[in-house]
């Protein structure tokens, strides 16, 4: 629906404002591509405090935001300000709010003497460009980007242009054509945009040039100007002519004065003064020293001359592009080299002069390798690049940067000669460090590990690669509040490299010029086994006090598969479905650590604890509060820390980020999950309370249908006006099985979401009596489905395992056997250090006694509890613990877990237990192996074979109907099974804890996902 409105107010943003642009951009989501984030007022107020703008216009009606325009420093170059988000409410479109808006900042940027105003947008947003090249925007022809300039501010802020611009309206007369395409006149390899105005009494344009970011040409109905090359691209080093053309266009001579302007890479002695009647050309020549080949984000090395015109001026400007005579770039195969290894450098050797030459390459002799030959000769067109092959053997790792000699001899035989240094390769090898630079990067490294950071922008990246695109970067910090992007845009004081026992460690100090006195040094050290640590510090080395200074460290992460810590528990996210940072509630964080498993590398992240994380759509940034700096105070900030394959699973990552050693294994939860009431799987309830939540800053919406065992319980539709971000509905349960699977699905308008839970239900009761046998008295449990037994006379376990009277564990109860490989064999479940083997183990005291124990939710479960006192053996001696064998009423599920009750003043740390089952069928030969490979049936009985049982899905019979799922504990490290002609042995192994986290044995016909069996994990003693 469109408004129809004639109040719209231009305004800045103030706080109050910020519920009613969470209601903007919540409805402006199909505007960019169906977003589905929630924005909410807090989450608007967190991301304009930090936003750094130098202004935030609003389109305001009544009391609604219908409009926004951010205007901010550019921190990709000098000169320029910039407009990061510029938006229009959808049911305003066409009304000129985006006008209104862009005009706005346009006006700011001339008020603040800024020369121009750049933006970005997406190739197909196409309906914008009419609106953005009216306001005085240029499409730069870029495949890297959708780049617009807009160079108005320079034009008006242009005193040889006032007169002109006090007769005519800048937007009103002018007269350029408007095309939904790139812009540009090219000429020479430059690249021009021009503007043109016209009225009844006065015409005007001006010409700017895309490389240097400046005026080119002036002509107005008085004088015309221009600045001229013969060409773009340059030789360094070598005199290029420029000429200054002018045109008196008065009946009047004209006063003109021409002062050439010495920058940073160029020298010139262009200066003249003269009165001109009708025409001049000046003429001189201009130097563009050696430097950094420029890139296409910043300005490039330029050449300008100040021009007064009877005392009105202006400043004329040129960019060119400085390159070497022949460019060379070098890369070579492979991550790691070995000494004496051959290897191939592939050198680019292009062409950079106007017509064809012969380069002829000299190599310097190196440490690092031992070259073929050390003349290459290669012979190029105007423009033409080759591939050679540098042959070599490696003599030593480290850097190979060797001085190159270059002679290019001309077709008329004439010659010059140049250097070349910033070609190198790395020849990496484990434990090596070292650093080194190419044109673009600096670079160190740590065994197969490597940091670059780029010349550009000192973006910094890692990997176990040559790769310099990582799915994960470091911006340079800002300081503020508000916060500046000088540090992105001014080069390092002063930049080196060096290592100690451990790390490579890059080193980059900087001065800042927004903040007097200020001096930044940032640290990166790289380790050996992939961990990055990035750290600062801060000194005040003038002699006021600062009174408080903050810092931002701002990274990117392409990613999928994350687990993040969110409200106490730890969310999965989706291993398909990329997730940005902003698609979470940074608020939500509750630890100081993120992990990811995609990309091939498991890669994690974590931060001070007393930083402020904060999330802002593809970025995450930490805040630093520095406080007051007293004068010549330097202040170190506490570290964050990458780490790329270091830590194989999030709880690595948890415990290094808290700082303990001990990894506790516990359990993430789905993204968009369906959780039951106190996340207790037990219910005693005629109804089962549910909760859908996601973890995202989108709302639930789409239709629901929940199913009990196969029957349909829920059907619902969720509106995404509701605004929910969880859902709670409560579904019968009467007559439920007692495993019951509640599955279904939550389909929205693009994902269809699978929500699966496990539920147990208890009903009847657990008898527990005594049994004689052969003079052996047997503890035993029946739960009405399960009956298990124990008898600590004849062994220190169960020795049966019964479900719906048929028998699982193999035993040789009531005698002790030899069998197979086994002497004393008994059969059954047994847990006992991994030290203490079976015969040790019978000559210790073992009793029994039925107890009633609680888990954590409170579930009252009968159990066997088999106490063994260790006496006899010299490395076991005093050791007592209890193994718990645990039932509830009717539920075909057997916990077991063990408790030390006294360590005998043995250190159990590395301490390991071990958990023995032997199972069978009606036979051995009866069991089968279910797993979802390729040899997904393995039989028993047959063959000897060991198996790795972490991804079988169950143990099954070819006779009864029931299948074994057996869960292991989260503790379990190793989950194997060893078969022969004898018998079936389930080894579970696991670190020994006061108390082990339980394993559980379930029954059912149907076939059940191993992960919905994990939800039993959620039961803990």
């Amino acid at each position: 629906m469109s408004q129809m409105t004639n109040t719209i107010i231009i305004t800045e943003y103030r706080e109050e404002h910020a519920q009613a642009i969470a209601k903007m951009w919540n409805l402006s989501r199909d505007s960019w591509g169906g977003d589905t984030r929630v924005y909410t007022e807090e989450s608007v107020k967190t991301k304009e405090a930090n936003a750094g703008n130098i202004a935030l216009y609003l389109a305001i009606d009544g009391g609604e935001v219908v409009g926004y325009c951010s205007l901010s420093e550019y921190k990709e170059d000098v000169g320029s300000l910039y407009i990061p988000l510029l938006n229009v409410r959808p049911d305003y479109h066409g009304k000129k709010i985006g006008k209104m808006l862009v005009m706005k900042a346009v006006e700011k940027t001339i008020e603040l003497g800024c020369p121009r105003v750049d933006l970005y947008t997406w190739p197909g947003n196409v309906k914008a460009v009419p609106l953005y090249k009216k306001c005085g925007f240029f499409w730069e022809d870029r495949d890297d980007t959708t780049h617009l300039m807009n160079f108005i501010p320079a034009v008006i802020n242009t005193p040889l242009l006032k007169s002109v611009f006090a007769k005519v309206d800048w937007y009103d007369a002018s007269i350029r054509e408007i095309e939904v395409k790139p812009d540009g006149l090219k000429e020479n390899g430059f690249t021009f945009y021009e503007y043109e105005w016209k009225d009844q009494q006065t015409s005007a344009r001006v010409r700017f040039e895309r490389s240097g970011r400046g005026i080119s040409l002036i002509e107005t109905d008085d004088y015309l100007l221009e600045l001229k090359m013969a060409d773009h691209e340059v030789i360094e080093e070598m005199p290029q002519k420029v000429e200054l053309l002018f045109v008196n266009k008065t009946a009047k001579p004209a006063m003109l004065k021409v002062d050439g302007n010495d920058h940073e890479r160029t020298v010139s002695a262009f200066k003249d003064e003269l009165l001109v009647a009708k025409r001049a050309i000046l003429s001189d020549q201009v130097i563009f020293k050696k430097g950094e080949e420029p890139s296409e984000w910043k300005t490039h090395p330029f050449f300008s001359v100040n021009v007064s015109i009877n005392g009105e001026e202006c400043e004329l400007r040129l960019g060119v592009k400085p390159k070497q005579p022949a460019k060379l770039t070098a890369k070579i195969d492979g991550n790691l080299s070995f000494l004496g290894e051959k290897k191939g450098i592939e050198l680019e050797v292009e062409n950079s002069v106007k017509e064809e030459a012969v380069f002829e390459l000299v190599f310097s002799s190196d440490e690092h390798v031992e070259l073929e030959r050390n003349t290459f000769s290669v012979s190029l067109k105007k423009n033409e690049r080759k591939l050679v092959v540098i042959p070599f053997v490696v003599k030593k790792f480290g850097y190979y940067q060797p001085h190159i000699t270059i002679t290019a001899q001309n077709e008329n035989g004439s010659e010059y000669t140049f250097e070349n240094n910033l070609v190198g390769i790395a020849l990496k090898g484990f434990g090596e460090k070292f650093g080194g630079e190419t044109k673009d990067f600096w670079h160190i490294y740590n065994g197969s590990y490597q940091v670059n950071i780029r010349k550009r922008d000192f973006l910094i990246t890692a990997g176990r690669n040559q790769q310099m695109n990582h799915p994960f970067a470091f911006f340079v910090p800002k300081l503020g509040k508000p916060y500046s992007t000088e540090f992105s845009k001014q080069k390092p004081v002063t930049v080196e490299w060096y290592f100690n026992d451990t790390a490579m460690i890059f080193k980059m100090v900087f001065h800042s010029t927004e903040f007097a006195g200020v001096t930044l040094t940032l640290y990166t050290a790289l380790y050996g086994d992939g961990i990055v640590k990035k750290w600062a510090e801060v000194e005040n080395e003038s002699n006021e006090t600062i009174q408080q200074l903050y810092l931002n460290q701002s990274l990117y992460h392409e990613k999928s598969h994350a687990y993040f810590p969110l409200e106490k528990e730890i969310i999965e996210f989706s291993e398909i479905k990329a997730v940005d940072f902003g698609d979470i509630h940074s608020q939500h964080l509750t630890e100081n650590w993120y992990f990811t498993v995609d990309h091939g590398e498991p890669t994690g992240f974590c931060w001070p604890a007393e930083c402020k994380a904060n999330f802002e759509g593809w970025q995450f940034y930490l805040e630093y509060e520095l406080g007051a700096i007293q004068p010549k105070e330097c202040k170190r900030l506490e570290p964050c820390y990458l780490s790329i394959g270091a830590f194989r699973t999030w709880q690595e990552q948890k415990a290094f980020a808290n700082k303990v050693s001990n990894v506790v294994p516990t359990q993430s939860i789905n993204e968009k999950s369906l959780k039951l009431e106190s996340n207790n799987p037990v219910v005693y309830k005629d109804h089962l309370s549910l909760e859908l939540q996601t973890s995202r800053t989108s709302f639930i919406s789409g239709s629901i249908e929940l199913f009990l065992n196969g029957e349909p319980k829920l059907s619902d539709q969720i509106s995404s006006e509701d605004e929910r971000t969880n859902y709670q509905a409560s579904i019968p349960v009467i007559d439920a099985q007692p495993i019951s699977l509640v599955m279904g699905s939550m389909q929205s308008d693009s994902t269809t979401t699978n929500l699966n839970q496990l539920m147990v239900v208890p009903r009847g009761k657990v008898e527990a009596f005594n049994e004689a046998e052969q003079g052996i008295t047997s503890y035993i449990l029946d739960n009405g489905i399960i009956r298990i037994k124990a008898a600590p006379e004849f062994y220190p376990g169960l020795y049966s395992l019964v479900y719906n009277e048929n028998e699982w564990f193999d035993t040789s109860f009531p005698e002790k056997v030899a069998k197979g490989w086994w002497n004393p064999w008994a059969g059954g479940m047994k847990t006992s250090p991994a030290q203490l083997n079976t015969f040790s183990l019978m000559k210790e005291c073992t009793t029994a006694e039925f107890m009633d124990i609680e888990d954590k939710h409170g579930n009252q479960w009968r159990s066997i509890a088999l106490h063994t006192k260790i006496v006899n053996h010299p490395i076991w001696k005093g050791l007592h613990y209890t193994q718990y064998f645990a039932l509830l009423p009717g539920v075909p599920v057997l916990a077991y877990f063990v408790k030390v009750v006294d360590s005998g003043g043995k250190s159990l740390l590395s301490e390991t237990l071990e958990t023995d089952i032997y199972l069978v069928g009606e036979s051995l030969k009866d069991l089968n192996v279910i797993s979802n490979f390729n040899d997904n049936k393995i039989n028993a009985g047959m063959e000897e074979q060991g198996l790795n049982l972490k991804n079988v899905s169950y143990i099954s019979s070819e006779i009864r109907k029931e299948k074994l799922y057996h869960i292991e504990g989260e503790e379990n490290d190793i989950f194997e099974g060893y078969m022969n002609k004898d018998a079936f042995e389930v080894i579970l192994l696991q670190e020994i804890k006061e108390t082990t986290k339980p394993g559980f044995i379930l029954f059912d016909q149907r076939e059940i996902s191993k992960a919905i069996l994990e939800n039993l994990r959620r039961i803990v003693f």
